[in-house]
């Protein structure tokens, strides 16, 4: 079934009529055409999935809802500093198929684009919430205004049993865990982290990360980062 955001889902009980979004409702009756009595899965981004049945009049009927638990696996939080619009769009969506619990932007010091909080709060949350509905992760990821980058390094050791970064070199970190409920991603801008930032998180025992022989770009070192982190603590609980 197709999935729609419906942001007061929590709130509607079983049986009740729901009234979804223009670009919702457009996309539902106008381009896939729903008839009476087809269905489709409501979510509201916080764990709240319902199953909603069309009824007459182009509208809306709740038959169920349920709240969901975070799946098994580690809480994940990508740091990265932002590149231009298309390239993030792309991350956004593809970190929230892939589970992300929480996307930080940052301010590095060769940082060549800055969202503004408005596109955070908004656009962002959009895009997102695509990447959930193709995926039916019912967890969109949590933003926050962007950080300079000695904060974030302060936050993601606040936030996190484990923080690793990209690194182009051959590190073998042997100190890194086999096992944890949260980890980060730090990711730089496209010319990388400077020397000083790479021996600022090295300080705060941030691990050095290596795959792959090549220098990637930012929107597929913070996917295939994140996708590797996921399987590698797959056997941890959530800590959400």
């Amino acid at each position: 079934m197709h999935r729609f955001r419906c942001d007061e889902l929590a709130k509607l009980p079983p049986g009740s009529s729901v009234r979804l979004e223009k670009g919702e409702s457009a996309h539902l009756f106008r381009t896939l055409r729903a008839a009476e009595g087809d269905r489709c899965i409501l979510m509201d981004g916080r764990g709240c999935v319902g199953e909603a049945e069309v009824a007459a009049g182009k509208s809306l009927i709740l038959r169920s809802r349920e709240t969901l638990q975070p799946p098994p696996g580690p809480s994940l939080h990508l740091y990265l500093a932002p590149p231009r619009r298309q390239k993030m769009d792309q991350i956004l969506k593809q970190c929230a198929e892939l589970g992300v619990r929480r996307i930080v932007p940052m301010v590095c010091a060769r940082s060549v684009s800055l969202p503004d909080e408005d596109a955070v709060s908004g656009r962002w949350t959009e895009l997102m919430f695509e990447g959930c509905k193709q995926s039916g992760n019912a967890f969109v990821p949590e933003t926050c205004a962007s950080l300079r980058f000695a904060d974030a390094v302060k936050d993601a050791s606040n936030q996190c049993e484990a923080v690793f970064f990209g690194s182009v070199s051959d590190c073998a970190d042997n100190t890194a865990p086999s096992a944890c409920r949260s980890a980060a991603w730090f990711v730089g801008p496209e010319g990388g982290f400077t020397a000083e930032e790479e021996e600022l998180m090295r300080r705060a025992g941030f691990h050095a990360f290596h795959f792959g022989n090549w220098t990637l770009r930012v929107e597929t070192a913070a996917v295939c980062g994140i996708a590797i982190l996921a399987d590698r603590f797959a056997g941890t609980p959530s800590a959400r």
